[in-house]
């Protein structure tokens, strides 16, 4: 990447990445790759954004992250007990209640109170939300008195990228050994699978955001699962490759989440920094979109930034 300003008012990665010279072929490169991970198409992200996740521009955090955000490590890692092992080693000794749905919250004087579809009140002090993004923007949670004007504009700032992923099961491996995932031309475009070699049944994932998964879904379920099917009979060059089963899970509509992760368009970089700020020490937020931006979208930085909410409530005390 060359060292070429971004625009003062900031603009799509796809307008800055036509400027500094990037080809037709390099462009579907980004849309398929960086743009796929990132939740959202090219031509809605920030360029500014981008390059601070890419390291390239620096971003100011909480000072809880110190001067520097530390480095989150090399490659990716699958685990394999599943993320309930993480969930369950942080809960313990914590009273969860689990299938308790918020429908309003009273925090205009304390304590604070949560109203739940059961009709069960949970009262507190002080109160963390971790909603997802998608949630917050859909208003499913009633607040009274309503957040205030810059927490609302933070959270209508950003975008809930669309997400799906397509899960595909074979009886027996359908790549060589050592193969473990690709990009492709088509759509979807990112395919990977979790199974470890010497195991005879094999799966397959595709996931697809953005303008990927907003195709996808215009063809309905046994739609989009023929088309990922299709895709991966072209990539392997197998017109007759069948799967035992396969199933499409779709968080756009998943009630609780409305959306895959958080996505930072044009002149909302600051957006993430300003939702992840307290509301009269009262409110306190957490969750990937609340992460500074190299960390947004991304487990460690909804791990992070519940330490951060943490550190945040001990110091009011």
């Amino acid at each position: 990447m060359p060292a070429v300003p971004v625009k003062p008012e900031d603009e799509s990665l796809e307008s800055y990445l036509r400027r500094i010279g990037f080809s037709e072929a390099q462009l579907q490169y980004t849309r398929r790759s960086w743009g796929n991970a990132a939740g959202e198409a090219i031509h809605i992200l920030s360029t500014k954004a981008s390059l601070q996740e890419m390291d390239l521009l620096p971003v100011e955090v909480d000072p809880f992250y110190g001067a520097t955000l530390p480095s989150t490590g090399d490659g990716d890692y699958r685990i394999l007990d599943g993320y309930n092992c993480l969930h369950d080693a942080l809960a313990e000794g914590i009273d969860v209640r689990l299938n308790t749905v918020v429908e309003a919250v009273e925090w205009g004087s304390r304590p604070v109170r949560v109203h739940t579809r059961s009709g069960d009140v949970f009262e507190a002090d002080r109160l963390v939300i971790t909603l997802p993004l998608g949630v917050l923007q859909a208003g499913k949670v009633r607040f009274s008195p309503d957040l205030p004007d810059w927490k609302q504009n933070a959270i209508h700032a950003l975008k809930m990228g669309p997400a799906l992923k397509m899960v595909y099961r074979f009886r027996e491996p359908i790549v060589p050994e050592g193969i473990c995932a690709f990009y492709s031309a088509l759509n979807p475009p990112m395919w990977w699978t979790p199974t470890p070699e010497g195991i005879s049944e094999q799966v397959w994932l595709a996931f697809a955001t953005g303008d990927w998964a907003r195709e996808l879904l215009s063809l309905g379920e046994e739609g989009a699962l023929a088309k990922g099917l299709e895709t991966l009979r072209a990539e392997l060059e197998c017109p007759d490759l069948q799967p035992e089963a396969m199933h499409l899970v779709n968080w756009v509509a998943d009630e609780f989440s409305l959306g895959g992760y958080s996505a930072v368009p044009v002149g909302a970089e600051a957006a993430r920094g300003i939702l992840a700020k307290p509301v009269e020490a009262v409110l306190f937020f957490a969750g990937e979109a609340t992460a500074p931006n190299p960390w947004g979208a991304t487990v460690h930085g909804a791990y992070m930034s519940g330490r951060r909410a943490a550190h945040e409530i001990l110091s009011e005390q």
